[in-house]
């Protein structure tokens, strides 16, 4: 299998997403930098990430206990990441498994789908960007 260059599999970047969810058997991610959606300041920017993690089992289990059937819309997954994704998720989610950490200037929030079948979290963060703390970045 090929794997696109845009996406990432390892984890330093990511380890403040990558948290909350466990034990990370697998990880496939990518990023990129959009205009900030409710910043004042005109040219700041927002790191967006999403990816996919295959977890060990009994994380699974841990998380589906703060999740709910009736999951919140999930975004369109980027078609680069569809290889680690369910062909038929039952996907669950909730306000005890999503994630928000720092202050103004480090922000971070996350949100994740989880489906206990697969054993897979589909993850979804915005974080204010410093160019220097994440060069992989890309404008949109």
């Amino acid at each position: 299998m090929t794997v696109d260059a845009s996406v990432h599999t390892e984890t330093v970047p990511i380890e403040r997403e990558l948290q909350p969810l466990g034990r990370v058997l697998e990880v496939h991610w990518r990023e990129w930098t959009e205009s900030g959606r409710c910043d004042f300041n005109i040219g700041d920017l927002i790191l967006l990430r999403e990816g996919a993690a295959r977890l060990a089992p009994a994380d699974v289990a841990r998380l589906t206990l703060l999740t709910t059937s009736d999951a919140a819309a999930l975004p369109h997954p980027d078609s680069r990441l569809s290889s680690w994704l369910p062909s038929a998720p039952a996907w669950r989610s909730g306000m005890g498994l999503d994630w928000r950490d720092g202050e103004e200037g480090a922000f971070v929030s996350t949100s994740y789908w989880l489906d206990p079948a697969s054993g897979v979290v589909y993850f979804l963060s915005d974080a204010d960007y410093d160019p220097a703390a994440t060069p992989t970045a890309s404008p949109s």
